[in-house]
């Protein structure tokens, strides 16, 4: 716990008893939240303006960047969910060390005596999930305060899941293939010339794709194992490689294909394809 006496101008000190100054002094102040450089608000400040952020909103920036970020205002007064112009429920997928919560709506602006609480869900490039709590509570209208009541902390700042984070999971979506799972009748000889593409929804942060026969040996095309790269775009493909077999006649094919995208959603796709019959 802390506490934090602010005398109006002029004011004269209070007479306050020496052994509760003594059990006050020995609290530790609220810690920061470790993955915050900065921000507008510190967690557990008090006698926050509350007309700079109704106008600008929040700016928080982390000492490393985050891929995918998620951001929720609370009333803990009216025990509600704020909605700011990007609205608190959005979903963010992209790298960025800055994290906003813009002006907020006339029917959800910030008032004077209350206590708020930020909560942003970040994933990094890793895809490992973070909550961060930031607490804090405004000014009262009145010029001078006695003695604010301390914003306490009620969970730990970061947690290592976000398994109960309240999320829409879309995962990406294969819109278009060379070849389509059960086609038959393929011509080889494009294929091994020119490789198989697949173009998904959405850009692609990692994948996995592998070429086998029916019977699961791999032909061993390019690229082998996972591939992770931050401009790969929406586009990949598996090609033929030097050394390895190429597609045969009349023969049946399946790709495994594993992508995940920048909001850290995964999918799985197979497709069975038969080349056709030897001319």
């Amino acid at each position: 716990m802390f506490a934090l006496l602010i005398l109006g101008c002029g004011a004269e000190k209070p007479d306050v008893q020496a052994p509760v100054v003594e059990e006050l002094m020995e609290d530790e102040p609220i810690p920061q939240p470790e993955m915050i450089a900065e921000g507008t608000v510190k967690h557990g400040e008090v006698n926050v303006d509350p007309q700079p952020l109704n106008l600008s909103g929040f700016r928080f920036v982390f000492k490393e960047p985050v891929y995918w970020h998620s951001v929720f205002l609370y009333d803990k007064k009216r025990d509600e969910y704020l909605w700011s112009w990007n609205s608190p429920h959005d979903r963010w997928c992209k790298e960025t060390k800055v994290v906003l919560i813009e002006h907020m709506h006339s029917r959800d602006l910030l008032e004077y005596n209350t206590d708020y609480e930020i909560t942003i869900y970040t994933r990094n490039f890793d895809c490992d999930a973070s909550e961060t709590v930031i607490q804090f509570r405004t000014e009262p209208r009145r010029s001078t305060v006695e003695e604010p009541e301390p914003v306490m902390r009620e969970r730990l700042p970061t947690v290592p899941s976000g398994e109960h984070f309240w999320l829409d999971i879309t995962p990406p979506e294969l819109v278009w293939a060379d070849v389509e799972d059960g086609a038959a009748d393929i011509a080889p000889e494009p294929l091994n010339a020119n490789g198989i593409r697949f173009v998904f929804d959405r850009d692609i942060r990692k994948y996995e794709i592998n070429l086998t026969f029916r019977e699961g040996e791999s032909l061993r095309w390019f690229p082998a194992g996972l591939v992770e790269h931050e401009n790969i775009g929406n586009e990949i493909k598996i090609i033929h490689a030097e050394g390895v077999p190429l597609l045969e006649f009349d023969t049946v094919y399946v790709i495994h294909i594993f992508v995940q995208d920048y909001c850290c959603w995964t999918n799985d796709f197979r497709i069975t394809f038969r080349t056709k019959p030897k001319p």
